[in-house]
């Protein structure tokens, strides 16, 4: 019953949604997707293109409820039933007394499924994009697709159930119109299959020599990213002091490839990510206490940006200066256990601390790590971590904190540690609902 009246309400709201997307009719809607980088990747866009027009874009709202509600300019705050009675009535009165005017709608597209209405193609139902761009896909929300594939082999269920992600993230390129424009990246292996079905113009990006837009460099070192680019044999280095990740390097790749796809100069489009800023949890560094510095990546966790911190970390820090607050890789399904046991092989040569926190660390990191005698704490509660790390902490330390956000909420333990006090609100997942959320978890 609840989910039948769950799906009455999403297509409630995607019915005026939809119409009120008609009083634009010339907005060029700009759909991301990937399996991770979403959002860094909208803000990136909208920091190039907010000097070409004005741009509104999907701020937390990348789901089948998000999305519509965004479109009517509505947000929910407590996600309550009177709360949800609240938006229904409003959206009505928001499409006949309300007009945003816009040039450019940016607008995350995260699925968790294959099944409506948290897959693709019911997102597609919502909105269609005039420009589509596919970050890549991973090893994530796999819990969800697992029924789908049925091969238990570990190795080939591991690669039929990437194909499968692929094959839903490809979705949004493919249904581009000729018209339109669909940015993929190169370098994601999984996306390539898929790349024949397109029937938009193509802007590939990647460090693949078969790129439209190259990455031809990307330097990372405690002064922050450098990335150079070459498109059309023409080059631009954008330098970041504030960005650390060379992950980053796709999302400006991304961003860039938007630009050029509407006819922004390569270097005009460089320019303008000069000031660009991260998303909250994605690799900010900040201050700490006992003049520490953390690298808060706090916001989620998969495989492949699990292994994106690590090398951040190892580029910025020596191994005597290291430690490591890691929390659970969660919705990885029936490949929860081997990816585990396959980090903490990845993990044994990174430091000599470690502190792990969550069901999946304690079973199959942590194990691991003592049979290669490195120093491991297994806390039980966050008030059990809090206390262990600023024991640990030491002058010059760098700390990366870096978990998934259901069940662990390791934003926690950063502003425990956090040496100016007024950075909190610069965290992963503020606000009122959240607060709540932390305080009812372990």
């Amino acid at each position: 019953m609840k989910s039948k009246l769950s799906l009455i309400v999403l297509a409630y709201l995607r019915f005026w949604a939809k119409l009120q997307l008609k009083k634009n009719p010339r907005a060029i809607i700009i759909g991301v997707t990937g399996s991770a980088g979403k959002t860094s990747t909208r803000l990136a866009i909208v920091q190039i293109l907010k000097n070409r027009g004005v741009v509104k874009h999907s701020v937390h709202a990348n789901s089948e409820s998000g999305i519509p509600l965004n479109i009517l300019g509505l947000t929910l705050s407590t996600y309550s039933f009177l709360d949800w009675l609240r938006v229904m009535l409003l959206a009505p009165l928001k499409y006949i007394f309300w007009k945003e005017s816009y040039d450019y709608y940016v607008v995350e597209m995260g699925i968790d499924s294959p099944h409506p209405p948290k897959n693709m193609a019911y997102l597609l139902s919502i909105i269609k994009p005039d420009i589509a761009i596919v970050l890549g896909a991973s090893h994530v929300h796999t819990e969800t697709f697992d029924p789908l594939v049925r091969d238990t082999a570990s190795v080939r269920r591991r690669s039929k159930l990437l194909n499968l992600i692929a094959s839903h993230k490809m979705l949004l390129a493919r249904s581009v119109s000729p018209d339109g424009s669909s940015i993929i990246n190169a370098d994601s292996a999984a996306l390539a299959p898929y790349i024949k079905d397109i029937k938009s113009r193509l802007l590939t990006f990647g460090t693949n020599q078969s790129s439209s837009l190259r990455i031809i460099k990307n330097t990372l070192s405690r002064r922050g990213t450098s990335v150079t680019f070459e498109y059309q044999n023409m080059q631009a280095t954008l330098t970041l002091p504030d960005i650390f990740g060379k992950e980053y390097a796709s999302t400006f790749a991304a961003a860039v490839g938007v630009a050029l796809s509407l006819g922004v100069p390569l270097k005009q489009a460089i320019s303008h990510l000069s000031s660009y800023r991260s998303p909250a949890g994605r690799m900010r560094v900040f201050a700490g206490i006992k003049g520490t510095h953390i690298i808060d990546s706090s916001y989620n966790a998969s495989p492949d940006t699990v292994n994106a911190a690590l090398a951040t970390l190892d580029a910025v820090a020596p191994r005597n200066a290291k430690l490591l607050i890691l929390g659970d890789m969660r919705e990885l399904g029936s490949l929860s256990k081997q990816m585990h046991q396959k980090l903490a092989k990845k993990l044994a040569f990174r430091a000599d601390t470690y502190v792990l926190y969550g069901e999946m660390m304690s079973k199959y990191v942590a194990p691991s790590l003592i049979r290669e005698k490195k120093v491991v704490y297994n806390p039980q509660s966050m008030q059990e971590l809090i206390a262990v790390v600023k024991k640990l902490l030491k002058p010059n330390m760098w700390v990366l904190v870096k978990g998934s956000q259901n069940k662990i909420l390791l934003e926690r333990a950063v502003e425990s540690i956090l040496e100016n006090k007024d950075d909190i609100k610069n965290l992963a997942r503020r606000g009122a609902y959240w607060d709540k959320i932390r305080q009812n978890t372990r």
